[in-house]
Parts: structure tokens; sequence; C-alpha cells
């Protein structure tokens, strides 16, 4: 299945891909990905597993090529709980790409978007509306997806920063549920040698 921006309403998400602070050299290669296990605002703690798998195959601008199937292996690195009703943070980083064949390499990745999984939503959508995620996500890129395509949560994230993305809610906390479609831009991590194809 393949997910776009094209023909979502306006309702459902508003996605700005801005220029960020210092350009950096590393460009990233996008691809859609499901969330494996449920994330909670209230109950996730720092250093908590985080698994995607991805819905389709990439190959990155170093020439690594992750299939479909494999997994992209993250932490928890920073979580807020609401109290009393007030805001409620999570935030990811995903550092490893593991292959269908058990292989891990460090990655570098960065979160651009993110949809419901569940069966309604996923009716709505067909192949001819949800083109792929973008093929190429420069390095100077940072992303801002108002609350809409997820109720309520708000999702920023920069190509820049060690860490993947950070979703929020400004009241009350939040959960995402196994499936939910994250896009992600991958690349080697940066002190990674490993430029050969793998699959």
């Amino acid at each position: 299945m393949r997910l776009s921006l094209q023909n979502l309403s306006m309702s459902l998400a508003v996605v700005s891909l801005l220029s960020g602070g210092a350009v950096s050299a590393q460009s990233l290669a996008g691809v859609n990905t499901r969330l494996v296990a449920p994330l909670n605002s209230q109950t996730a703690t720092e250093g908590q597993t985080v698994t995607v798998k991805l819905d389709g195959t990439v190959k990155t601008a170093d020439g690594v090529k992750l299939t479909r199937g494999a997994e992209l292996l993250g932490k928890i690195t920073g979580v807020k709980p609401s109290q009393n009703g007030g805001a409620a943070s999570v935030t990811l980083t995903f550092t490893t790409a593991k292959l269908k064949d058990g292989k891990q390499i460090p990655v570098k990745a960065t979160l651009l978007a993110a949809f419901p999984g569940d069966q309604g939503v996923e009716a709505q959508y067909s192949d001819s509306t949800m083109n792929a995620v973008n093929s190429s996500v420069a390095g100077n890129q940072t992303i801002d997806q108002e609350p809409g395509a997820l109720p309520g949560i708000t999702l920023k994230a920069a190509v820049q920063a060690p860490e993947s993305g950070t979703f929020s809610k400004t009241d009350g906390n939040f959960k995402l549920a196994a499936g939910t479609f994250l896009q992600v831009g991958v690349a080697p991590a940066a002190n990674s040698a490993s430029t050969s194809a793998a699959e």
C-alpha cells in the first residue's frame, strides 16, 4: 500500500517542509513504514524500544538497499505524559535497520509524516490517490505536521536533529495504534562505512 499527501482533505493533514538552519550535506530516502506495537504517551518510558516495519523497498543515496519487511529499530528518547489534562509528548530516535536476514546496520532516520492505520482510514485511501512518499529529502528539511491526520497530535522533526521526531498533544495523553503509518526518511549513519547494497 502506498501513501501520499495528494487528494487528502485539508482536515486530514497540513504538512510543511521548511528550510532549517545550517545545511547538511546528507539527504534521506523516503519510505513508508508501519508501527509494530502501540505507543502510548501515558505509559511510555525513556529507553523503551520502538519498531517500524517497511511497507516498501528503499535505496539510499549511499547505495544501501532496505527491502520491504525490513525493520527500523529505535527507542523513546524523551517522554512527557500529560498531567491534569496538560500537554504530552514522546520523542523517538531510530538508529538501526534490521534486514530480513537478521543483519543490522546503523542508520539516520527522520519522521516525515504520520497517518492512522485503522481499517476505516485505509478504506478511504486507494493506490490511485496515495502516491509514494518523497523519494529524496534534503538535508536541511524540517517537518511540522499539524493535528489533523492524527487527531490532536502534532509531529515535529528535522533532518539535522539527532532524534527522529517528536509527537505531541496539547490537551492530554495520546496513543498511536499498531499499524499507524509513519513516512520515514533514511540514510546510512554518518559514522557508518557501509555503502554496499543490503538485501
